[in-house]
């Protein structure tokens, strides 16, 4: 074999191994955006919003990520949305929130809730629990900061308690909702576990009526 024949060939090799390499990387990147697009976490409801792994759960229920910006509350105003229960993980953090939506007439309820290995305030759920179930409060939206795993929570629990989804699926429901089973939420899984098959209507608990009034007063 002559050594310009040689060479040739190796040139070749490298050539066919480069093309190998950026079609990889090209068809790596296309999954990508594919899966960027299919992901709810990557979807925004309306041109110009934030807001993520928006649903509506039941009439009037609607939930998602916190808003951001004044795209978000002029999206959630045009849903009629007059109320926004905010999952925060420690008091005042939603100072910011509630200055805003008061502009767009939506008044913000703050419960804390926390989301870690330990599980969260049992009064604290039900009291989330009970204003979402207040009718005279819808349309309402609850949200936790990214929409996730503490919204999924809330809204898997509202499905199993007021919906009549059976227990057995609450898990699965919860994972579609975004939930990442990671060890440290599993206050928030050992949470369902423990509630999902306990009637709402215990006997131990009311809920306690909310003074519905006019954010803009």
């Amino acid at each position: 074999m002559t050594l310009a024949r040689c060479r040739s060939q190796r040139r070749n090799s490298l050539y066919g191994l480069l093309s190998a390499v950026v079609l990889a990387l090209l068809a790596h990147h296309l999954a990508a955006q594919t899966l960027s697009v299919m992901d709810p976490a990557h979807e925004h409801p309306a041109p110009g919003t934030k807001l993520t792994r928006f649903e509506k759960i039941d009439d009037g229920v609607y939930k998602g990520s916190e808003p951001k910006n004044d795209a978000d509350y002029r999206f959630l105003q045009s849903k009629h949305i007059k109320y926004i229960v905010a999952m925060k993980f420690l008091p005042l953090l939603d100072r910011l929130e509630v200055h805003r939506a008061r502009k767009y007439g939506i008044l913000v309820i703050p419960i804390t809730m926390s989301a870690s290995t330990f599980p969260p305030s049992e009064k604290h759920i039900r009291q989330i629990l009970c204003l979402l179930s207040d009718k005279r409060l819808r349309p309402v939206y609850f949200h936790c900061t990214v929409g996730r795993d503490r919204t999924a929570l809330i809204a898997t629990l509202y499905e199993v308690y007021f919906l009549r989804m059976p227990p057995e699926r609450a898990r699965d429901e919860m994972r579609r909702f975004g939930f990442k089973e990671r060890w440290t939420l599993t206050g928030l899984s050992n949470y369902l576990e423990k509630h999902a098959n306990s009637p709402w209507d215990d006997g131990k608990h009311t809920c306690k009526r909310f003074p519905s009034a006019s954010a803009d007063k």
